[in-house]
């Protein structure tokens, strides 16, 4: 769960509760977009929105969506989730995408645009620290490498983002899924999203993976830098997500961390008509 004081609070959203029946006529709903600017961001929000919003006009050659929120670097939170100030994913279990009476997932979910950029991203000190310390994370399960962090320069770390992407959810699509099940799970995931509290995350921009490249304060041994000279490969935390690491001849060692982050996102909310 996101510290409150990374705008967590922008999951308190207030969702009018619909769907009420009158007689045998039911209510007309649409969704609508949350703007961030409800929440009163701090300064390092909207530096590091900003930040993000260039990355991504630069690299995909498009304007970033309205409304954005920064998400940070973050795998938890996935599009399609339901979420609110105190818990992520609310709809742990139940996912529209998976549970919507076996649909092509492309009549709810689209898919805007992808580009693998490989550009190197401006840091502030929020976001070095936010991708330092996933970098630290990732060889932290790698006893072998573990130690290597101790060698690094952090303040002349640079890094390099790998794919984005984004994809968005349909909302009318969405609706009408939700109005015409008869599957449980989808009643209780309608009736999730229909309290006053939760939100429905309803576009990301992702991106797969990163490198960062550091420069060393002092020479490795010379056994470690035989081994480094080649491209060494590692999982981490025994997942599906893996990394690796290379020592290049300027004696940079360069971690390129394989991982899915989403670090922007658009929410909806549901509003009677």
């Amino acid at each position: 769960m996101f510290p409150k004081n990374n705008l967590i609070v922008f999951f308190c959203i207030c969702v009018a509760i619909v769907g009420c029946n009158t007689g045998s006529k039911q209510s007309r709903v649409k969704f609508e977009t949350v703007s961030d600017s409800l929440y009163k961001p701090d300064d390092n929000y909207k530096q590091n929105l900003i930040i993000w919003k260039n990355y991504y006009e630069q690299c995909m050659k498009e304007q970033l969506f309205t409304n954005a929120f920064y998400l940070q670097l973050q795998d938890k939170l996935n599009i399609g989730s339901i979420n609110n100030e105190h818990e992520m994913d609310v709809n742990k279990g139940i996912h529209i995408l998976d549970t919507s009476n076996n649909n092509n997932i492309f009549n709810l979910l689209a898919f805007i645009n992808s580009n693998n950029c490989g550009d190197t991203i401006h840091l502030n000190n929020n976001l070095r620290i936010s991708f330092y310390d996933e970098v630290v994370k990732a060889l932290d399960s790698s006893p072998e490498y573990k130690n290597l962090t101790a060698n690094f320069d952090s303040l002349l770390m640079t890094i390099k983002i790998g794919t984005v992407y984004s994809t968005a959810l349909r909302p009318d699509s969405l609706i009408s899924v939700l109005n015409r099940t008869k599957d449980s799970s989808l009643m209780y995931f309608k009736e999730l999203l229909l309290r006053p509290e939760n939100a429905l995350l309803a576009q990301t921009v992702d991106i797969l993976g990163f490198s960062a490249e550091f420069p060393l304060k002092t020479k490795l041994p010379v056994s470690q830098e035989k081994q480094l000279a080649k491209k060494i490969s590692f999982t981490i935390n025994g997942s599906n997500e893996n990394g690796s690491i290379m020592l290049l001849s300027n004696n940079n060692l360069v971690i390129k961390i394989n991982k899915r982050y989403s670090v922007l996102g658009r929410f909806l909310k549901l509003k009677a008509e």
